[in-house]
Protein backbone atom coordinates (compact mmCIF):
# COMPACT_ATOMS: atom_id res chain seq x y z
CA UNK A 1 0.00 0.00 0.00
CA UNK A 2 1.18 3.99 -1.19
CA UNK A 3 2.21 5.58 2.26
CA UNK A 4 -1.04 7.94 2.79
CA UNK A 5 0.76 11.43 1.72
CA UNK A 6 1.73 9.55 -1.63
CA UNK A 7 -1.78 8.75 -1.46
CA UNK A 8 -3.66 12.11 -0.46
CA UNK A 9 -1.23 14.08 -2.61
CA UNK A 10 -2.21 11.95 -5.68
CA UNK A 11 -5.33 12.09 -5.13
CA UNK A 12 -5.42 15.67 -4.81
CA UNK A 13 -3.69 16.14 -8.06
CA UNK A 14 -6.01 14.44 -9.73
CA UNK A 15 -8.80 16.17 -8.33
CA UNK A 16 -7.16 19.73 -9.55
CA UNK A 17 -6.33 18.45 -12.97
CA UNK A 18 -9.66 17.07 -13.58
CA UNK A 19 -11.14 20.38 -12.29
CA UNK A 20 -8.79 22.38 -14.33
CA UNK A 21 -10.27 20.83 -17.68
CA UNK A 22 -14.03 21.60 -16.76
CA UNK A 23 -14.81 17.51 -16.07
CA UNK A 24 -17.17 18.58 -12.35
CA UNK A 25 -19.20 21.17 -14.39
CA UNK A 26 -19.71 18.72 -17.39
CA UNK A 27 -20.01 14.94 -15.69
CA UNK A 28 -20.90 16.01 -11.99
CA UNK A 29 -24.44 15.09 -11.79
CA UNK A 30 -24.11 12.66 -14.29
CA UNK A 31 -21.82 10.46 -12.60
CA UNK A 32 -23.36 11.17 -9.29
CA UNK A 33 -26.71 9.67 -10.62
CA UNK A 34 -24.81 6.68 -12.26
CA UNK A 35 -23.20 5.72 -8.79
CA UNK A 36 -26.44 6.75 -7.09
CA UNK A 37 -28.12 4.30 -9.31
CA UNK A 38 -25.45 1.57 -9.23
CA UNK A 39 -25.80 2.36 -5.27
CA UNK A 40 -29.58 1.63 -4.20
CA UNK A 41 -32.17 -1.10 -5.68
CA UNK A 42 -34.97 1.34 -6.11
CA UNK A 43 -35.52 4.65 -8.13
CA UNK A 44 -35.35 7.73 -7.23
CA UNK A 45 -35.68 10.80 -8.57
CA UNK A 46 -32.69 13.06 -8.52
CA UNK A 47 -32.47 15.94 -5.71
CA UNK A 48 -32.61 19.62 -7.09
CA UNK A 49 -29.08 20.27 -5.45
CA UNK A 50 -27.61 17.54 -7.26
CA UNK A 51 -27.12 19.41 -10.56
CA UNK A 52 -25.22 22.63 -8.66
CA UNK A 53 -23.74 20.78 -5.88
CA UNK A 54 -21.99 17.86 -7.72
CA UNK A 55 -20.79 20.15 -10.92
CA UNK A 56 -18.01 21.78 -8.22
CA UNK A 57 -14.31 21.19 -7.68
CA UNK A 58 -15.04 20.75 -4.13
CA UNK A 59 -17.02 17.54 -4.70
CA UNK A 60 -14.41 16.17 -6.61
CA UNK A 61 -11.53 16.98 -4.95
CA UNK A 62 -13.62 15.44 -1.04
CA UNK A 63 -14.43 12.45 -2.93
CA UNK A 64 -10.56 11.62 -3.91
CA UNK A 65 -9.11 12.55 -1.07
CA UNK A 66 -11.67 10.41 1.24
CA UNK A 67 -11.43 7.46 -1.61
CA UNK A 68 -7.78 8.13 -0.98
CA UNK A 69 -7.27 8.02 2.90
CA UNK A 70 -10.04 5.20 3.42
CA UNK A 71 -7.69 2.21 3.25
CA UNK A 72 -5.90 4.30 6.41
CA UNK A 73 -9.33 4.60 8.77
CA UNK A 74 -10.04 1.84 10.16
CA UNK A 75 -6.19 1.34 11.44
CA UNK A 76 -6.29 4.39 12.26
CA UNK A 77 -9.67 3.92 14.63
CA UNK A 78 -8.54 0.85 15.71
CA UNK A 79 -5.12 2.60 16.76
CA UNK A 80 -7.27 5.16 18.65
CA UNK A 81 -9.46 2.66 20.57
CA UNK A 82 -5.95 0.81 21.86
CA UNK A 83 -5.94 4.04 23.76
CA UNK A 84 -9.63 5.84 24.22
CA UNK A 85 -11.91 3.36 24.46
CA UNK A 86 -15.38 3.50 22.97
CA UNK A 87 -17.66 5.34 24.83
CA UNK A 88 -20.39 3.43 26.19
CA UNK A 89 -23.35 4.90 23.98
CA UNK A 90 -25.70 2.22 22.42
CA UNK A 91 -24.93 0.86 18.96
CA UNK A 92 -26.82 -0.83 15.88
CA UNK A 93 -24.75 -2.15 13.17
CA UNK A 94 -27.93 -1.61 10.32
CA UNK A 95 -26.65 -3.59 7.05
CA UNK A 96 -28.02 -2.96 3.81
CA UNK A 97 -29.23 -6.53 2.06
CA UNK A 98 -30.29 -6.39 -1.70
CA UNK A 99 -32.06 -9.40 -0.81
CA UNK A 100 -29.86 -12.04 -2.91
CA UNK A 101 -28.31 -15.13 -1.32
CA UNK A 102 -24.95 -14.57 -3.25
CA UNK A 103 -22.33 -15.88 -1.52
CA UNK A 104 -20.83 -12.19 -1.30
CA UNK A 105 -24.00 -10.20 -0.13
CA UNK A 106 -23.95 -13.46 2.38
CA UNK A 107 -20.32 -12.72 3.63
CA UNK A 108 -21.13 -9.34 3.71
CA UNK A 109 -23.95 -9.76 5.82
CA UNK A 110 -21.65 -12.28 8.64
CA UNK A 111 -18.93 -9.32 8.31
CA UNK A 112 -21.48 -6.93 9.85
CA UNK A 113 -22.52 -8.76 12.02
CA UNK A 114 -19.13 -9.67 13.21
CA UNK A 115 -18.58 -5.80 13.78
CA UNK A 116 -22.25 -5.75 15.63
CA UNK A 117 -20.66 -8.26 17.92
CA UNK A 118 -17.08 -7.07 18.18
CA UNK A 119 -18.80 -3.31 19.23
CA UNK A 120 -21.21 -4.66 21.76
CA UNK A 121 -24.19 -3.63 19.67
CA UNK A 122 -27.44 -4.83 17.75
CA UNK A 123 -27.26 -6.19 14.13
CA UNK A 124 -30.15 -5.14 11.88
CA UNK A 125 -30.77 -5.78 8.46
CA UNK A 126 -32.41 -3.44 6.05
CA UNK A 127 -33.76 -4.96 3.40
CA UNK A 128 -33.92 -4.69 -0.02
CA UNK A 129 -31.30 -2.03 0.29
CA UNK A 130 -27.94 -1.25 -1.83
CA UNK A 131 -25.52 1.26 -0.08
CA UNK A 132 -27.63 4.06 0.30
CA UNK A 133 -30.06 2.58 2.77
CA UNK A 134 -31.61 6.03 3.74
CA UNK A 135 -32.66 6.39 0.11
CA UNK A 136 -33.91 2.64 -0.39
CA UNK A 137 -35.60 2.02 3.11
CA UNK A 138 -35.84 5.03 5.09
CA UNK A 139 -38.06 3.40 7.13
CA UNK A 140 -34.79 1.15 8.46
CA UNK A 141 -33.25 4.07 9.54
CA UNK A 142 -35.38 5.59 11.42
CA UNK A 143 -36.47 1.99 12.78
CA UNK A 144 -33.00 1.27 13.84
CA UNK A 145 -33.02 4.77 15.90
CA UNK A 146 -35.93 4.54 17.69
CA UNK A 147 -35.09 1.16 18.82
CA UNK A 148 -31.82 2.40 20.44
CA UNK A 149 -33.73 3.43 23.30
CA UNK A 150 -34.80 0.02 24.20
CA UNK A 151 -38.63 1.37 23.46
CA UNK A 152 -39.44 1.18 19.79
CA UNK A 153 -40.33 4.94 20.33
CA UNK A 154 -38.18 8.22 20.53
CA UNK A 155 -36.62 8.82 24.06
CA UNK A 156 -37.50 11.13 26.69
CA UNK A 157 -36.33 14.47 26.38
CA UNK A 158 -35.42 15.54 30.19
CA UNK A 159 -36.65 18.88 30.71
CA UNK A 160 -34.65 22.26 30.95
Amino acid sequence: RLPRALRTAWAGGLAGALSAAGLPRVLGPVTRRLIGRASTVGSHPPHPWERAGYRTSRVVKACALENATYPYQAAELAALRADHPMPGAPVTVLAAYDGSETAGQLRWLERQRALAAALGGRFAVAAPAGHLVMADVPESVVRAVLDLSGTGRDAAVPSV
